[in-house]
Order: C-alpha cells, then structure tokens, then sequence
C-alpha cells in the first residue's frame, strides 16, 4: 500500500475520531472555536553531521489555522480537540564570508501539515470572571500534505570602483565614496524527494506546550489568544529532523451548550 494512500486512511480515521469524542458527551460540549496564528517554525538534526545547511535550523514564518471543539471535564480542566493546517519547516542561509565573490543561497524548507491535536486545558472557571486565563499541554499528530524547499540565488555582481571625493559619479547621481554591487535573484522550487532533496514521512508527532486566555464579549462569545510551542517527537526524514514550531494565534470562541 502506498504511503499517500496510507496517509489518507490514517486522516479519514482521524476526523472520525474527533468527531466521535466530540460527539460522545454532547451535552457537555460547550466551545467551537476559529483560531489563526503566524510564528516561527524550524527543523533540528539528531546529530551533529546533519545540521549546518541541512538542517534548515534558521526560522521561518508559518501559518497555523483551524477549528477546535473545547469540552469542559471537570471545573477548570477541559480538553481542547483541534483539526487544522499548519505550516512547519526551515530556513538556512550560507554565510557571505563563504559567497563573497559567488551567489548568496538562502533556502526556505516549506512543509505543509493536516494537524490533529487534543490538548488539556487547565484554568479559571469561566463564570468567575471576564477573563479566562489557562494553560495547555498535550498531543498531537500531522499528517503531511506538501513539501518542498523553494531556493533564492543572488549574484552580488560586479564590485564598482571607489569614486575619490570630490569626482561626480554619474552613475549613483552625484553619490561618492564606497564600493557597490548590482544584484539579481533567481527563485526555484524543488519538491522533496527530488534534486538531491531529502523525502519527508507521512506522518509527525509530538506534544504541544503554551497558555493563553479568553476574554468575556458577550455570554456567547470569547476573545481567544494562546502562545504555543509545538515539538516534533519523531523524525520526518531519514537525516533525523525534527519540527518545531513557536505560534501567537487568536481568535472566536463560540459557546454551543
């Protein structure tokens, strides 16, 4: 069996399963919530001989969105099961002392995640006040949609000479003193697996940490902000990288019950 088709059975299972937990206690079922968020996300190598340019250490902004179902547990402790994208991955950068006289390369490793996760919550009680304060810790698991590592080359050019002070330079408009370079960029994209690429797995898991809190607007409706950092437990390739991933996210939370 393939592992695209593997991976879209283990996905089907997974909504079913959400949908299940959420179903089951019904009448306690109390929040929907839409949340977004932006951060900085990289990739780590188990040892030392994959990190440098292959370890895509450096960050890189990723987009977190998506929908949760918050069911209350008992007083303050709740579980929170959420099903939404998340954008993981790296950059690296080579060093300009190594380019001087070549191409700068920056890439940007861009992986593309379905992710469920279920996470306990534990607070406040909300009928204690306008402000609902709390803090997060659980599982999750990702199911990978699309990667690729999209490279930027940019040649410096040619180093103009030195205007003394005092001689016009006709080419900066009257500007003196110092060296320049023109440059030029050139962007491609490589899916992994191909052009030396590393192929990443199906599959990620690991445990996601934060706190947050909800703001009171209306008896049915929260203002939402969380920070969480989320850390990949397993390798996503065969040069042992991990994910990580630091979001500020916000959003609605809908009380239903």
């Amino acid at each position: 069996m393939s592992a695209g088709r593997c991976s879209a059975q283990a996905a089907i299972y997974a909504v079913a399963l959400v949908l299940a937990l959420a179903a089951a206690p019904l009448a306690a079922q109390t929040t929907i919530g839409v949340r977004a968020g932006i951060g900085p996300a990289s990739l780590s190598g188990a040892d030392l001989e994959t990190r440098g340019a292959a370890a895509f250490d450096d960050p890189r902004d990723g987009i977190v969105a998506g929908v949760d179902a918050g069911i209350p547990l008992s007083g303050g402790l709740g579980v929170r099961i959420g099903l939404g994208l998340a954008q993981k991955g790296g950059a690296v950068k080579v060093p300009s002392s190594i380019t001087a006289s070549r191409s700068l390369n920056e890439s940007t490793a861009e992986i593309d995640y379905l992710q469920f996760s279920a996470l306990f919550r534990a607070g406040t009680a909300a009928e204690e006040g306008r402000l609902n304060f709390g803090f997060l810790a659980g599982p999750y698991v990702a199911f990978n949609l699309s990667c690729q590592v999209a490279v930027t080359s940019v040649d410096p050019g040619p180093i103009r000479p030195e205007v003394p002070p005092g001689i016009p330079n006709r080419v900066h408009s009257g500007r003196s003193g110092g060296a320049s370079r023109t440059a030029s960029a050139q962007d491609t994209e490589v899916a992994c697996g191909e052009g030396g690429v590393s192929e990443v797995k199906s599959t990620d898991f690991g445990l996601a940490l934060g706190g947050g809190f909800q703001v009171r607007l209306t008896d049915s409706l929260d203002l939402a902000f969380d920070v969480i950092y989320a850390r990949g437990l397993s390798e996503i390739d065969d040069e042992g990288k991990k994910t990580s991933h630091v979001v500020l996210q916000g959003g609605l939370v809908f009380a239903i019950g």
